[in-house]
């Protein structure tokens, strides 16, 4: 039994409609396009981009009457085999109409950008090839065709990342696309142990189902949640993130951190959130939810903390920004956890991680636009060469502002109100068991919000605020053009309007999106009813913000001068390790195969060689003689069973004949027995048919046995 918004009074219907495969073809198709015409107009080339782009988030949004109303269904039932399923609730519509809007105002922007940037046709066929597979995420029904998307995705995106072909770029590359590829194998594994065991792929509440998998399905979570994981940049997966965004294009980076690394979280959103959950609200396998939701809290605290820790000890921009969006990450994985910790009654966590999903992908995309155009200017983003930008780009800088507060969760900006609906989320399941490691989680929670607003509190004042450094050899900067102005203010006002009405996001978003979801009505209900501007709400962000601003201060004296030591990097103490000693096994079974090899093979060539030469003797003196001496004796059997055969047709020759001439004879005495004339008439006339049938016998039988004999035998 499904539970939906209460506004939502009618029920859900089933609606056929082949948007959904549209939406994934045209930017595709889009792609060879831009492709073809790049080679001839670049401003067309540009155009046709925008034009796909904005296409597709306009056949998005004519989805809305349908998933108002209910799902909207497409199958390609022979596509590879199993298929190719779309189904589109209302999660899914707003998770496509976020990623289609901010691709398109990322695209626009490249227009801008990519003059200054090497192959841009190529850019652009790769930038559309990756929305394509992106949206093809958002709107599948069944894990097969959502990891079909996942991975044209990873390998699409793979090309922006090594887009400059930098040392740097290229490495990045390779790790981005070694744990895509493991990632890739993690939920490819997850699919056959599903489908071999539980005989479905469908994302539907099936955690009675997969109760036959027994202790498997802990295995099964743990290669679902590596697999979207890795994407969503969750600790200890994140290492390829802070090393791809600062060198793909600024654009790229934006939809790296601000929508593609969403599908991650959509990955595990459906799995445990969903997935992983029974239909029934009372069900006791609740509690397998919760105890997977736990460890997921834990993993979504420690990504946020640490790497906020992180961004505080980073001095290029980007790789604040980078390290950045693993933190914020790190409390949408929290919301998820909460939410399947809180089980039937985790709608406050589900508000709280889509809440903030929305948000994030807004400011944290705009953030990397709006470092981009400073890096067109500057061609530097290291903090020591930066500084007094704010004079040159007055627009950038106020957007700048409001995207920084609004990660920092000021009231007033949505993050607050997203990190207020999750700091709700966290206490309510500190006291759903009273369990003290989740009273420490909301503490750490809140410590980590306060480090987020000082390493934002020092990119902006590093970038914007001090005294005006000179760029480019004393050359007066570039004035921001109209378009970046458009845009940065786009962002800045729709920021401003999710901070300013967060009642009516959660009534006309956040509620739908819970349709599908195993919830409390009544849970689901009460999120109308939160006001976020209460005193106890207020005085908790601005704890978190003291925090910020008393750390900024000891530090900034100190120019965050406290680098960590390479030994805590995890690449150092895990991943390293870890790949040296395969790479030593690896190395050691090779060469235990090669010895094997070369003893069993390359070793024994003289007794192989005297093999071969005995076989060869063999060949050329016994077999001959082996077989002259059975077609000779073929020979004499043959000539001797000849001979024995003729000579016994001959005695039977001259028996018949003998036997012709006495029976010849007793019929003539038989027919002429001159004693009495009475007996002789009555044999005859009684012999006289008898006579003829054996008259004719007899010719037959010599006229064979003549041929017989003209024939030879």
């Amino acid at each position: 039994m499904f539970f939906s918004a209460p506004a939502v009074e009618k029920p859900l219907e089933t609606i056929q409609s082949i948007l959904p495969l549209l939406i994934v073809l045209l930017p595709m198709a889009g792609a060879v396009v831009a492709g073809l015409i790049g080679r001839l107009r670049e401003d067309l080339r540009d155009f046709a981009a925008t034009g796909t782009a904005l296409t597709a988030f306009a056949l998005t949004l004519a989805l809305y009457p349908h998933v108002s109303r209910g799902t909207v269904v497409y199958s390609l039932p022979r596509f590879i085999g199993l298929g190719l399923n779309f189904r589109v609730d209302f999660l899914g519509f707003v998770f496509t109409a976020l990623a289609s809007f901010i691709w398109f105002l990322a695209t626009f922007y490249s227009s801008e950008y990519m003059r200054h940037e090497q192959a841009p046709t190529r850019y652009y066929v790769f930038l559309l090839f990756s929305l394509g597979g992106c949206l093809g995420v958002f709107l599948t029904a069944d894990f097969f065709s959502l990891f079909l998307f996942f991975e044209a995705m990873t390998l699409f995106s793979y090309a922006l990342v090594v887009h400059n072909q930098s040392p740097e770029a290229m490495a990045a590359g390779r790790n981005y696309l070694y744990m895509g590829i493991f990632g890739g194998l993690c939920l490819l594994s997850a699919m056959i142990i599903l489908f071999t065991r539980v005989g479905t792929l469908d994302i539907v509440p099936s955690l009675e189902a997969a109760g036959a998998l027994g202790e498997l399905r802990y295995l099964l979570a743990i290669l679902f949640f590596i697999g979207f994981g890795i994407k969503a940049g969750a600790a200890p997966l994140h290492i390829w993130l802070p090393q791809a965004h600062p060198v793909a294009p600024t654009p790229a980076s934006a939809l790296l951190s601000g929508i593609m690394i969403k599908t991650g979280a959509y990955g595990i959103i459906r799995v445990f959130n969903l997935f992983l959950t029974p239909p029934d609200g009372h069900s006791p396998l609740w509690a397998i939810t919760g105890e997977l939701g736990y460890w997921i809290i834990w993993i979504g605290i420690v990504t946020m903390s640490v790497a906020a820790v992180l961004a505080l000890s980073q001095t290029h921009a980007k790789r604040v920004l980078a390290y950045s969006s693993v933190s914020q990450m790190g409390y949408i994985l929290m919301g998820i956890g909460a939410a399947a910790y809180l089980g039937y009654e985790g709608a406050m966590g589900f508000a709280g991680l889509s809440y903030h999903i929305l948000n994030h992908a807004f400011f944290k995309a705009g953030m990397f636009l709006m470092v981009g155009a400073v890096y067109l200017r500057t061609h530097d983003l290291n903090y020591d060469k930066l500084g007094g930008l704010w004079r040159s780009f007055p627009v950038t800088a106020a957007a700048f502002l409001v995207a920084g507060a609004a990660i920092s969760g000021v009231p007033g900006f949505n993050g607050y109100a997203s990190k207020t609906l999750l700091h709700h989320a966290i206490v309510e399941a500190f006291e759903h068991h009273h369990a003290s490691s989740l009273w420490v989680a909301e503490k750490i929670f809140t410590v980590t919000g306060g480090l987020t607003f000082c390493y934002i509190l020092r990119l902006f004042t590093s970038i914007f605020t001090g005294p005006a450094r000179a760029h480019g050899h004393g050359h007066k900067l570039m004035p921001e053009t109209p378009l970046e102005r458009v845009i940065f203010g786009s962002f800045a006002a729709i920021i401003l309007a999710g901070g300013l009405l967060p009642g009516r996001v959660i009534e006309k978003i956040i509620i739908p999106m819970s349709r599908g979801f195993s919830y409390d009505s009544y849970a689901v209900a009460h999120l109308t009813d939160i006001n976020v501007w209460n005193s106890h709400d207020l005085s908790g962000i601005a704890v978190s913000l003291a925090m910020g601003i008393v750390v900024f201060a000891i530090l900034q004296p100190r120019n965050f001068a406290f680098p960590l030591p390479l030994w805590l990097s995890i690449e150092t103490r895990l991943y390293k390790p870890v790949l040296g000693r395969l790479l030593l096994i690896l190395t050691y079974v090779g060469w235990l195969i090669e010895t094997i090899v070369e003893g069993s093979l390359v070793g024994s060539i003289g007794p192989l060689s005297h093999l071969t030469r005995s076989t060869r003797t063999f060949e050329r003196k016994a077999l001959p003689w082996a077989g002259e001496s059975a077609l000779q004796a073929g020979r004499v059997i043959r000539d001797r069973s000849y001979d024995f055969v003729v000579s016994r047709v001959r005695m039977a020759q001259v028996y018949i004949r003998h036997l012709q001439l006495s029976a010849f004879s007793t019929m003539i005495k038989l027919d002429y027995n001159p004693r009495g004339e009475q007996l002789y008439r009555k044999l005859t006339l009684m012999n006289l048919d008898v006579c003829i049938f054996i008259v004719v016998i007899m010719l037959v039988v010599v006229f064979s046995l003549r041929l017989l004999n003209t024939m030879g035998l």
